[in-house]
């Protein structure tokens, strides 16, 4: 072995202790969060904070290491401390899809995290509903579809209702928009605005609506509604930027539906993944013949 590569790789071996003692820090204070998180009764799980957190390290990456990696290391740190620390469990829905379903919830939710799966997405919610997990990663809506899990959630009480708080696969080298095999992750966590987000409101109706009339009103109160899926009377439409509950457009498009009982309510929605940048390995230069 020659001296050189002797000393780049005792070089490396100084700087894994040091990432060691790091990662170790880091995950003492991650336990002192949890606590005092627990004590404020603030939740425990925060996708917008944790997709903040991510985009202000992919902003400041530099070099060979691909995005993808910087992300599936912290995603990494966040399940195997904060999430194995109180017990939560992933639930994830069988049915077309099941098998790149699962590897995001992985990728997401890190190795060490219990993960199982249901027969179909309204059995992993149950599992999350009689509390035999915490997360439950369910196919993405489809126009028409029989038996959809998304109305279920519709029909919740306001306490502690469960929402849709991320989107899967969480980053790829391409807009999220353009990927075909998406899922959803549902969850009694908080649904915070990140600065970059989509939001679902469910429309409820005692009768048909077209689905002009409909784009047509949410149109109206400035919303930019991207989706529309329908279940008879009730409308799920996925709209860009975060909205909350109590947003006053909500209730000025429910007054213009009021002959026909409209309610409008905001059932989640996620942080925008990150778009991968393409990272390639610094070229070398030809040696010129002696």
């Amino acid at each position: 072995m020659s001296e050189a590569l002797e000393n780049i790789r005792k070089k490396i071996d100084a700087l894994d202790d040091q990432i060691h003692d790091l990662l170790m820090r880091r995950a003492d204070l991650i336990v002192d969060i949890l606590d005092e998180k627990k004590r404020s009764g603030l939740p425990i799980v925060q996708p917008a904070r944790e997709a903040m957190m991510i985009r202000r390290l992919l902003a400041r990456h530099r070099g060979p290491l691909p995005d993808g990696a910087i992300v599936g290391i912290w995603r990494e740190l966040v399940g195997a401390v904060s999430l194995l620390q109180t017990g939560l469990k992933v639930v994830v829905a069988q049915g077309p899809g099941l098998e790149s379903r699962w590897d995001a919830a992985k990728a997401y939710f890190g190795t060490v995290l219990p993960m199982s799966q249901q027969v179909n997405a309204l059995s992993a919610i149950a599992d999350m509903r009689d509390n035999k997990a915490s997360f439950a990663v369910v196919p993405w809506p489809a126009d028409g579809e029989v038996n959809a899990w998304w109305p279920f959630l519709a029909a919740q009480d306001d306490k502690n209702p469960m929402r849709i708080t991320v989107a899967l696969p969480y980053g790829a080298e391409k807009d999220f928009e353009k990927i075909i095999e998406k899922s959803l992750v549902i969850s009694r966590g908080e649904y915070a605005e990140s600065g970059a987000d989509h939001s679902f409101v469910v429309l409820s109706l005692a009768e048909p609506a077209s689905r002009a009339r409909i784009r047509d009103a949410f149109k109206s109160q400035g919303f930019a509604a991207t989706t529309l899926y329908n279940d008879k009377t009730l409308h799920l439409v996925e709209i860009q930027g975060f909205v909350a509950n109590n947003d006053r457009r909500l209730r000025a498009l429910e007054k213009m539906f009021e002959p026909i009982a409209g309610r409008c309510t905001v059932m989640g929605g996620y942080p925008q993944p990150p778009v991968y940048r393409s990272f390639k390995l610094p070229g070398r230069k030809s040696r010129k013949a002696a």
